[in-house]
């Protein structure tokens, strides 16, 4: 009873403080990156696209505080200027990615040649001259090159095999491995970057992480891979039940990574909670497709609902309640 209570007052007090930390760190990495950027476009005479340059400052606004601040927090601290300075380029160099293959402004060969030999890369347009610029001031820093490297190449095969997943007949296992190397890599990226080196079970909740946030994202995103013809998991689906047991094996791998930390039960209580706000929004994408699927044994096609009844609106009263209800069922660490 008093235990249930203790909870209960932690959670709420800790979930406040959180959020009123992630809100003014959004607004204050955000502007920070948008200044960054905009010493890149001096530095370098040109201009970023702006769906491009939103997409650096936005992605490093939020990620920053929601991810990078809570690994640190392992470890009692922050991250320092520089680890978010590393953190824009990254973003940086990420997004610059997308466009090389979304766009194809560049060759196949081009873009391994500038992915793992920057340093004799010649660069011509302005895109590909700040991704050398980034990449290789990243890859500089980095002190285990090794490791790095491996990763690197792991995530890039995935990028560049996910094209496969436009008009796909790929089979689930191989999406599956494609979605799990894409968002695991990704995430995964990002601890190198920081000033301390991390432990092999940190870097096993990074890249565990980025499994869940790349099936999240996928959900939210199933109306518009459907009408680009991108197959996914979370469009594939035809069981909303069957596909939230899947989503909570991720879960219950978290928190097996979490438990594995060498860290005292206070820093992995906080982290816990950090986590739960992250794969919460996933089981409420879940949630509005249990609700369409009911008491029937199967999904109706995707393809045939609305728009509206795949967007999910994170505004909505239901939807907030919903994910306080799952940050309090899955933050809790034994």
């Amino acid at each position: 009873m008093w235990q249930q209570i203790r909870y209960f007052c932690w959670f709420w007090y800790t979930l406040i403080r959180k959020a009123v930390y992630i809100v003014v760190q959004r607004k204050q990495e955000t502007k920070r990156a948008y200044a960054m950027i905009a010493a890149m476009e001096a530095r370098f005479k040109g201009q970023f696209n702006p769906a491009t340059k939103r997409k650096i400052a936005v992605s490093h606004g939020i990620y920053n505080p929601m991810i990078c601040d809570t690994f640190c927090a392992l470890q009692q601290r922050t991250t320092s200027i520089k680890e978010r300075e590393r953190y824009i380029q990254y973003f940086t160099c990420s997004s610059l990615f997308d466009d090389f293959t979304d766009y194809h402004t560049i060759t196949t060969e081009q873009l391994k040649a500038i992915s793992f030999d920057a340093e004799n890369y010649h660069a011509t347009s302005f895109d590909e001259r700040v991704f050398q610029y980034c990449h290789l001031a990243l890859k500089q820093f980095v002190a285990n090159k090794a490791s790095y490297i491996k990763v690197t190449e792991r995530l890039y095969e995935a990028q560049l095999f996910s094209q496969h997943q436009y008009n796909s007949q790929l089979d689930d296992d191989t999406i599956e491995a494609i979605t799990f190397a894409k968002g695991g890599n990704s995430v995964l990226l990002c601890s190198y970057y920081l000033d301390t080196p991390v432990t092999d079970a940190e870097a096993q909740c990074w890249y565990t992480i980025g499994t869940i946030i790349q099936l999240t994202n996928d959900l939210y995103d199933i109306w518009k891979d459907l009408q680009d013809n991108i197959a996914t998991l979370p469009n594939r689906m035809t069981n909303a039940y069957a596909f939230e047991g899947y989503f909570l094996q991720r879960i219950e791998a978290m928190k097996k990574a979490i438990a594995a930390l060498p860290y005292g039960k206070k820093q992995k209580q906080h982290f816990s909670l950090a986590m739960a706000g992250i794969y919460s929004f996933g089981l409420i994408a879940i949630e509005q497709l249990k609700h369409i699927q009911g008491d029937a044994l199967q999904l109706p096609a995707l393809n045939s609902l609305p728009r509206k009844a795949l967007i999910v609106d994170m505004e909505k009263i239901h939807n907030l309640k919903q994910w306080f209800k799952h940050v309090y069922k899955h933050a809790y660490s034994a």
